[in-house]
């Protein structure tokens, strides 16, 4: 027995429970499971039921309108600053003072006295690049955001999803 080729759209048999069947409908209007001896849902009722998950779709999408919106953001623009020349501080730096290639800042944070930046430097190339062993170095700058010294914290394979555990 040939199997009708599917359409794209539901099933219009009715269930035991009452309900619409959730399968996929044949060229027929019905699943594998159902035929035209099943109760079916009307050309209207189906109509209706469509609409109200047309409906119910729109109504998940949550949208704001931002004239609605009363919220104040601080933004101390001095402080970004800071942030950005710590960062542009560290990538022109970071291979020159660790001698290996410079890969990136995962982290800048203020501290006490000063900044502290996370940079990974690669320590060692290798095909697949997944493979490569990729150094993570903690860089200590103080307020003015000059270098003051920087330590190893850990070393990993690029490939690897473990999560890191750094060293005190």
């Amino acid at each position: 027995m040939a199997k009708a080729e599917a359409t794209g759209e539901q099933c219009k048999a009715l269930t035991e429970s009452g309900d619409r069947c959730s399968r996929e409908a044949d060229e027929d209007g019905f699943c594998h499971q159902h035929n035209e001896s099943d109760d079916t849902v009307s050309e209207a009722e189906q109509a209706e039921q469509e609409e109200q998950t047309e409906q119910e779709e729109r109504e998940d999408v949550e949208t704001t309108d931002p004239e609605d919106v009363d919220v104040q953001v601080d933004v101390d623009d001095d402080r970004i600053e800071a942030v950005l020349s710590v960062r542009q501080t560290v990538q022109s730096t970071a291979s020159e003072l660790i001698g290996r290639p410079f890969d990136g800042v995962t982290e800048i944070t203020a501290v006490e006295d000063g900044w502290r930046a996370v940079v990974e430097v690669v320590e060692r190339r290798a095909v697949p690049d997944t493979q490569d062993v990729i150094g993570r170095y903690e860089i200590e700058l103080d307020e003015d955001g000059v270098i003051e010294g920087y330590r190893r914290i850990d070393r990993y394979r690029r490939g690897d999803t473990t999560a890191f555990v750094e060293v005190e």
